[in-house]
């Protein structure tokens, strides 16, 4: 992606023009790894927001960000040191994504002081540091301990990196770049060899220079002259990249924007949902994969503790037989042969007790023993099936999860259920809305995980039809009626979606059975979104992606 140096060398003079002079009003961290300044400048109120986080970015952002409950120590310091204080300018290291916010703050006595606040934006190495006026350390995000090849930490002087491995792209040396590659490795080359590129700016540069005729140097330069006209582009609706200025060698939709953070601000606000959603989804998919794995093991040893225990009715045989032939066994012997009445053979019993009574009374308390392990294991064996088959249906929802506020509802539900430990003290108490959608006139509902899904059948009136795929794992179907006959051809379509988020969407002719929803009834202690129903017909349909959402 083009957020490389060139692009933030441009950044910083747009920053500068709508910062400097701007008072900081406020400062919040929303994580360890995120800071917004807030900031009145020229009449405006500005959200500047700084991460270091996954995707690092620094830019004047629409959005606000919320506050940690408590203020962690990065703050605090900031707080502390340049809260109040005056934007005098803003900077960027030459071919470096490092900017430099200039800032005279005030003492405790009212005495002006000089304070640097240097975001870098390195990738993993992304940081924020505080300095005093001569550059000194005061704080910083991330500490770089000593012994590593550039220390940040409290007290030592901040030093600015350096590769020595690279030089800038409007130095005409690097022209000889061009002529010792060929053409088609060329902007990946320049990319290794040159500060400061991305490999799309490198490319944009390589078509600049064929254009015009001119060296890499000269077109390097020309790119930098380009009036400011930031794009976003777009495949399939949604931002794919950013640039200052239109570059011809990216395809794709594009809308342009007034400022380069408004551009970022529109890609970003991509980026962070999707890394959001990621987050949220990673945590939750390991949360039920977990969860599985415990409840398959104790499954497993359930049921061969019930197969080593299924034959009880043999020990109960056996102790019958010994004790009806007791007059047979004479003292030292080691065994019995006896008829089995049961099956009419011949079967061979080993004696390993001083008496004969003594060996019928051991089979018969295994018999005792090993049916009651049969009574309390069926009950296990039945209670981690509904436990797997429930996790299972909580796997297809997240699978079927659009957004992050989707997730936050299964999240919430296996909290609920004590899957994972609930992050905040205060219960959720609000679910998100369910899928609405419209065919034909009849309002369908669609429920999101199984509390929603329970939700929406719940509330829906006798009348209404209530639909789900027959023997997979998906949502909740519910065709509202309002007093009217649902024509079948209206059926047909919400068992189309019904199919669609269902663990069947892949399949074909997916069967989905259909019927009032008075007819659907669930269980007191049920897991949530298990529930019965019956006098329900079946409708054999392709999963199809609704087309149409109110």
């Amino acid at each position: 992606m083009p957020a490389d140096a060139v692009n933030y060398n441009i950044l910083a003079k747009e920053l500068n023009e709508a910062l400097s002079g701007g008072r900081i009003d406020k400062i919040v961290m929303s994580d360890k790894s995120t800071l917004m300044l807030l900031i009145r400048a020229r009449g405006e109120n500005r959200n500047l927001l700084i991460t270091a986080a996954t995707s690092p970015r620094c830019y004047i952002s629409a959005r606000r960000i919320a506050s940690t409950d408590v203020p962690l120590s990065f703050c605090l310091h900031l707080r502390r040191h340049i809260l109040g204080g005056i934007i005098d300018s803003v900077e960027a290291l030459p071919f470096e994504r490092i900017l430099f916010f200039r800032i005279t703050a005030h003492g405790d006595l009212g005495d002006e002081i000089k304070r640097v606040m240097i975001v870098e934006i390195m990738g993993k190495y992304s940081n924020i540091v505080l300095t005093d006026g001569d550059m000194k350390i005061t704080e910083a995000l991330k500490h770089v301990d000593i012994g590593q090849e550039r220390p940040i930490l409290p007290g030592i002087k901040y030093v600015v990196p350096e590769d020595k491995t690279r030089f800038d792209p409007t130095d005409p040396e690097a022209e000889n770049i061009r002529a010792s590659v060929p053409a088609d490795d060329l902007p990946s080359v320049m990319v290794k060899r040159l500060r400061g590129l991305a490999a799309k700016t490198a490319a944009e540069i390589v078509h600049t220079a064929a254009d015009s005729g001119t060296n890499l140097a000269e077109a390097a330069t020309a790119l930098l002259r380009r009036p400011l006209s930031p794009v976003v582009y777009y495949a399939g609706g949604k931002p794919t990249d950013f640039s200052f200025t239109d570059y011809a060698t990216v395809s794709g939709d594009r809308k342009s924007f007034p400022t380069l953070s408004a551009a970022m601000d529109e890609y970003y606000g991509s980026v962070a949902e999707a890394d959001e959603k990621s987050a949220a989804e990673s945590f939750v998919r390991r949360a039920i994969g977990s969860a599985l794995n415990r409840q398959k093991k104790k499954l497993a040893t359930f049921v061969s503790e019930y197969e080593a225990a299924s034959d009880y009715d043999k020990e109960r045989i056996t102790g019958e037989l010994i004790t009806a032939n007791i007059h047979k066994i004479s003292r030292g012997d080691t065994s019995l042969v006896a008829d089995d009445w049961y099956t009419g053979e011949r079967v061979v019993i080993k004696l390993t007790e001083p008496t004969p009574q003594e060996d019928a009374q051991k089979h018969f308390k295994r018999y005792r023993k090993k049916k009651r392990t049969v009574e309390v294991v069926s009950s296990q064996i039945e209670e981690c099936k509904a436990a797997i088959d429930y996790l299972e249906s909580v796997e297809t929802s997240l699978s079927l999860a659009v957004t992050a506020e989707d997730i936050e509802d299964i999240r919430a539900e296996l909290e609920d259920g004590g899957v994972v430990l609930r992050q905040n003290a205060k219960k959720k108490t609000a679910v998100s809305e369910p899928r609405k959608y419209n065919i034909d006139g009849f309002d369908v509902l669609v429920g999101k995980s199984n509390v929603q899904n329970d939700r929406i059948t719940k509330e829906a009136r006798g009348e209404d039809i209530w639909l789900h795929t027959q023997g997979f794992h998906g949502s909740h179907v519910v065709i509202k009626a309002r007093g009217k006959t649902v024509p079948h051809s209206v059926i047909v379509k919400a068992a189309e979606i019904a199919a669609f988020f269902s663990k069947a969407r892949l399949s074909e002719n997916v069967p989905v059975d259909y019927t009032e929803a008075k007819n659907v009834h669930k269980q007191r202690g049920a897991a949530p979104g298990k529930v019965d129903y019956f006098g329900a017909k079946t409708v054999y349909v392709h999963p199809s992606a609704p087309s149409e959402s109110k």
